[in-house]
């Protein structure tokens, strides 16, 4: 990296500013400066560079081949130097920024549509890329190259904010077509019916306290309700008995469909696509958790308003697909 001599970069303004006048009086005229600083700043240009940089004619001041160079390359330097230390405003409609978002499978379906619809129409030349979970999230936000994270916490770094966005109970679907659906759902008969679960990656043996760390990030990778409806059914003799594993809820919604079984899934995935699938909703026999869904992002937002724009408008999407807003 090349060493900076210890310089007043009003010196660069100076010399553009010279370069375009050809003339110390109208230089100190723009510059709001007098006749005589222009000429001691040009004086301390001429030992800077090593170069007379401008040699006095009839008509004006000619520019050397020193200061031709110099001037090129500070057309495209002071603009972006400005933009270092005033940072533009952030304009949606102009952008054309990449906005990044990671989040858990069932916002995929649910909040992301909506998200999309409001995104598209306030940036229209900007880009929306939305992935799921991933292992190098806390070296993407802490980058910038990642704007937002989308799931539930119970442990961040100290750097990042988080904040409840969307506040989800559970229901219990069964197709319409099983035997049982047009009774009243009991905990018999869950313990009857066949159950579809979510297999979630890195999920520790325990699903009542299992959280996946991961770089210092603690993250919520299943609920714990199973673990207490099992313990509730037990309390009768009863079990469930499960036979299927899903990545998701939208796969566990569409086997229920199609079997006999029964799966515990977040309310606005049911009600968003029980007509299309043929299912039945049922409220809880016993108390079962909301899924909490949390926004994380990095806490430097005071440099980065195109952040705090993406933020408030997942805030309007949440709100806008019913959910439970905690301020």
């Amino acid at each position: 990296m090349p060493i900076f001599p210890n310089i007043d970069l009003n010196l660069l303004r100076l010399l553009d500013t010279l370069y375009e006048e050809r003339s110390v009086t109208r230089a100190a005229e723009r510059l709001f400066l007098t006749p005589s600083a222009v000429s001691h700043g040009l004086g301390r240009l001429r030992r800077l560079l090593g170069d007379d940089l401008f040699v006095r004619a009839p008509h004006g001041m000619i520019p050397t081949p020193r200061a031709h160079e110099a001037a090129k390359r500070l057309r495209s330097l002071l603009p972006q130097l400005g933009e270092i230390i005033h940072a533009p405003a952030f304009d949606a409609l102009a952008t054309e920024r990449v906005f990044a978002v990671a989040c858990v499978p069932y916002l995929a379906s649910i909040l992301m549509p909506t998200l999309a619809d409001r995104f598209a129409a306030a940036a229209p030349l900007a880009r929306l890329d939305v992935q799921l979970m991933y292992p190098a999230m806390v070296d993407d936000l802490d980058s910038g190259a990642l704007d937002l994270v989308l799931a539930n916490f119970r442990k961040t770094p100290s750097r990042y904010e988080l904040e409840e966005v969307i506040r989800d109970p559970y229901v219990w679907v069964m197709s319409r077509a099983n035997a049982r659906s047009g009774r009243k759902l009991t905990r018999r008969i869950l313990a009857e019916l066949p159950h579809v679960d979510l297999y979630i990656e890195s999920a520790t043996a325990s699903p009542v306290d299992s959280y996946d760390a991961r770089q210092g990030l603690e993250r919520l990778v299943i609920q714990d309700n199973l673990a207490s409806i099992d313990r509730e059914l037990a309390k009768e003799g009863l079990r469930r008995h499960v036979r299927f594993l899903v990545p998701d809820s939208i796969s566990a919604m569409a086997l229920v469909s199609c079997t006999d079984a029964v799966s515990l899934v977040p309310s606005l995935a049911a009600r968003k696509f029980a007509d299309a699938m043929n299912l039945i909703i049922f409220e809880p026999p016993f108390r079962t958790d909301p899924l909490v869904i949390q926004m994380l992002h990095h806490g430097d937002l005071a440099h980065r308003p195109a952040t705090q724009w993406l933020l408030n408008h997942v805030r309007a999407s949440a709100a806008a697909i019913g959910a439970t807003i905690v301020a």
